[in-house]
């Protein structure tokens, strides 16, 4: 599960459009939720960590990421039955839009 904060709601806009779909009807499309945080001008800090969790095969992974005034911006908090699931983290950056040129 994932949250973002009033902070993320109120800076990037694109987050701000999901706010009234929340209610877990609808599948929201955040792939690019990184992308629209840097683009509102946001430095992101991503701390991820992951801990056993006592007398279960299972590990907890949590995300916690803020920007670069400590602002909380986004957790997520994922339970994986290490047993049965693989865990796989992937991360990619966006391409920079290459600026016009001025001829």
């Amino acid at each position: 599960m994932t949250s973002f904060s009033a902070v993320a709601l109120a800076e990037v806009e694109e987050l701000a459009r999901y706010r009234d779909r929340a209610d877990g009807t609808a599948t929201a499309h955040l792939r690019r939720a990184y992308d629209w945080m840097r683009r509102a001008g946001l430095t992101l800090h991503h701390r991820d960590a992951i801990t056993r969790l006592a007398g279960t095969p299972s590990v907890r992974v949590t995300r916690r990421v803020h920007d670069q005034y400590a602002r909380p911006l986004e957790i997520t908090d994922l339970v994986v039955d290490d047993q049965q699931d693989a865990l796989v983290y992937e991360f990619t950056l966006p391409g920079r839009t290459p600026a016009p040129s001025g001829a």
